[in-house]
């Protein structure tokens, strides 16, 4: 028996999750509404820019550390990526692991920077427990004390 295709996997993957527009999220963003945003790209693209108050947790950590991003599982999540692919994986995969109101950002974020919505280069060291998303963080705090 032959296993399924990326594109079936993802296919599968945005037939079970929900999806929210761009306008959905800036407005959410604008009213502090209780969300999680998840950069799920490598760490060098967050870097170079990202939603407001994303998160990043590339795609390949999901699994390793949403409990300790998120340890509420009834948080609204939302993901993205490029454009879906990675995204609707990983809504997917929380979905699976629990995490019922994790969606994935419609048009990803190439679809948000061409509606000329807002682009953040700071990083983000403290999620909903203080978690620190990437090892440049604390380089960066290094660095800072150096001056």
């Amino acid at each position: 028996m032959r296993g399924k295709t990326l594109e079936q996997l993802v296919s599968e993957a945005k037939a079970n999750i929900g999806r929210v527009s761009d306008e959905e999220l800036k407005s959410a963003i604008e009213n502090e509404e209780p969300i999680v945003i998840l950069d799920v790209r490598d760490k060098d693209l967050y870097l170079a820019g990202h939603l407001p108050g994303a998160i990043s947790l590339p795609r390949a950590a999901i699994e390793l550390d949403i409990d300790e991003v998120v340890p509420d599982q009834d948080t609204k999540v939302v993901t993205y990526c490029g454009g879906e692919t990675r995204g609707s994986l990983s809504a997917h995969t929380l979905q699976i692991m629990g995490y019922e109101n994790a969606s994935v950002l419609s048009g990803g974020f190439r679809g948000w920077k061409s509606a000329g919505l807002p682009i953040d280069k700071s990083v983000v060291t403290e999620g909903p427990q203080d978690w620190v998303p990437l090892e440049s963080a604390a380089e960066e705090e290094g660095s800072q004390d150096s001056s």
